[in-house]
């Protein structure tokens, strides 16, 4: 079976159009990990940049490594191969440094399954001193990476490029060390999070805080990089492979941060100020691969709100090169990102209303009209784009029955519009998912909303607009969701439960590991925390201070009352918070999952 392995790691290889030459030799060797898939890993930009940034390195060598597919787990489990890397089939464990970078939680279990299969004990108190050092980075390394933390040695809170350098240097220095030692040093010299630094406290079976060790500062630091530097230099990717979500594309970062601060949406909150990249800079880069002729996928929070937008499309489409865009906004949706849409032969798009209410909407500050939104629609149904693509959350905070009907509403306006535009025999696809409080908004403290309520709203949707010919309604199933929503607000506690659950991470399994380990998606989800209590990820430096964001839920909360008076929210939503263990006091859908 080992052979099957090698061969297709090889033939993945040969398939690849590699962008840098990684150096041979060299005395650091770092195992570079997304859990997840070859082909979802590489449809990410994350693993790539970090790829570049550390061969750039002199003297590093850098490899990555996948969650092995069902065929290569076969082949694994029955040959008892240690997890091996990508370029070399080299053992994961035999490296000097292994790395993980992160972008969703409920990957969490992938990284403990490849850890076991690397070898390596799960725990950082367990690891030997001849063991590599692990280390996570990655977007959930901004909001809360407490849940795994018992997992590494150590964390890059927040963007890594200035901090590749500064921690390869400790590496070196600090060689033959005691691990403790080299810890300390990373922390201390490149402004790595170190969590065995941290002893979290309990009382009562809540989170009491973090407990510094001695010398050491309460308060975690994010690593970002200026606006100069992000503006020259290179973020795209340095590998091309058909085998990803998007065929063989070149994926470009066109800026980084938002503009618009969506209360829902952790970009806007955890990252400073937006960054663009010039269009001279994005130019360069994209010349580079002309030749191999891939389809550009420009990547950003909000491409269509970049300057020089309208520019750069009519300049992929002069080359004749296919272009794909990571998000669409209705209200920066110019024509010419729709006209190289089609000329790409994209016939499909997607525009996110995210709810059906204008009220709702204003609540949660995505700021756009229904008008706005039927506008955007319309020109894209005209310029070429047959079938639309709708996705909407339920059990938003302050959600009404009205604003579920607003949303079937709107499905239903967005189709009359489909029609008049000369699309009759085309489609427009509902989906739904169920909302999920992230750290360090102004949700935070929010509760989720329970699996059973989930599903009775999104059937209330899809009833309500079952005999609507050329309308589709799909929705993301609500206990995926619901176990996000468990890891993204969890303390290191959870660290056991994932333990537990690794190699079966069923919403039914997670339930009685919870149980097994004395917490419960009641304590964890579907309570209001409150504001004064403390919160797993407190030490993590934000960038809205806790009154701000108290404020600004507050806010939300009055302009849909504003807006909709005389209608209440819907009942499960309206959870008391217990004085004496913050539970609720009313019934939440967690008693009916």
């Amino acid at each position: 079976m080992q052979w099957r392995i090698v061969e297709k790691a090889q033939t993945r290889r040969a398939k690849e159009i590699s962008l840098i030459t990684p150096a041979g030799g060299g005395d650091i060797h770092v195992a570079l990990g997304y859990p997840n898939t070859y082909r979802v890993g590489m449809s990410h930009l994350g693993i790539q940049l970090i790829y570049g940034f550390l061969n750039a390195i002199p003297g590093v060598v850098c490899e990555r490594f996948f969650l092995p597919d069902e065929e290569e787990m076969e082949w694994y489990q029955k040959s008892g191969q240690p997890l091996l890397t990508l370029e070399s089939q080299r053992p994961v464990g035999d490296h000097d440094l292994v790395a993980f970078t992160c972008n969703y939680e409920p990957d969490y279990v992938n990284i403990l399954k490849m850890l076991e299969m690397a070898g390596l004990p799960l725990r950082q108190t367990e690891r030997r001193e001849n063991d590599p050092l692990v280390l996570l980075g990655g977007a959930v390394t901004l909001l809360n990476p407490e849940p795994v933390a018992d997992f590494f040695d150590f964390i890059c809170v927040g963007e890594g490029e200035m901090m590749m350098e500064p921690m390869i240097g400790v590496l070196r220095e600090t060689r033959g060390r005691p691990r403790e030692e080299r810890l300390l040093a990373l922390h201390r010299e490149a402004r790595f999070y170190v969590p065995s630094l941290y002893t979290p406290r309990y009382e009562n079976g809540l989170f009491q805080g973090l407990q510094a060790a001695p010398g050491i500062p309460d308060t975690v630091e994010k690593n970002y990089i200026d606006r100069e530097l992000f503006a020259q230099q290179d973020t795209h990717s340095v590998v091309l492979t058909e085998e990803t979500e998007f065929g063989r594309s070149f994926l470009i970062e066109v800026s980084r941060g938002c503009p618009y601060i969506c209360r829902f949406c952790t970009v806007g909150f955890s990252y400073p100020k937006v960054r663009w990249r010039s269009l001279d800079v994005l130019w360069r880069s994209i010349e580079k691969v002309a030749p191999y002729h891939p389809k550009v996928g420009l990547v950003s929070a909000t491409v269509g709100n970049h300057p020089e937008i309208k520019e750069l499309c009519k300049k992929l489409m002069e080359a004749d090169l296919a272009v794909g865009f990571s998000s669409l906004r209705s209200d920066q949706l110019p024509d010419e990102m729709i006209e190289a849409m089609v000329k790409s032969g994209a016939r499909s798009m997607t525009l996110a209303p995210e709810t059906g209410s204008e009220a709702l909407r204003r609540s949660i500050n995505k700021r756009f009209s229904d008008e706005s939104y039927f506008d955007a629609a319309e020109r894209a149904f005209r310029g070429g784009i047959q079938n639309l693509k709708m996705y909407s959350m339920v059990g938003l905070p302050n959600e009404s029955e009205e604003d579920i009907e607003a949303l079937v509403d709107l499905v239903r306006k967005t189709r009359k519009v489909q029609r008049k535009a000369g699309q009759p025999a085309s489609r427009i696809t509902l989906g739904m998912g169920l909302f999920v409080p992230k750290p360090l908004t102004p949700y935070q403290w929010e509760p989720q909303l329970g699996v059973k309520e989930a599903k009775k709203r999104m059937q209330m949707v899809k009833k309500a607009l079952g005999g609507l010919g050329g309308v589709r309604v799909t929705s993301e199933s609500p206990r995926i969701a619901t176990i996000e929503g468990l890891l993204a607000r969890a303390d290191r506690r959870m660290s056991k439960v994932l333990e537990d659950v690794r190699w079966d991470p069923r919403f039914p399994n997670f339930k009685k590991a919870l149980a097994k380990h004395g917490l419960s998606f009641d304590q964890e989800n579907y309570r209001r925390r409150t504001s004064e209590e403390a919160l797993p990820w407190g030490h993590i430096q934000a960038s809205w201070p806790k009154d701000r964001l108290l404020k600004d839920a507050q806010r939300a909360q009055r302009e849909k009352t504003r807006e909709v008076r005389g209608v209440a929210p819907l009942p499960s939503l309206d959870l008391g918070v217990g004085r004496d263990r913050g539970l609720s006091t009313s019934s939440s859908g967690s008693r009916s999952d």
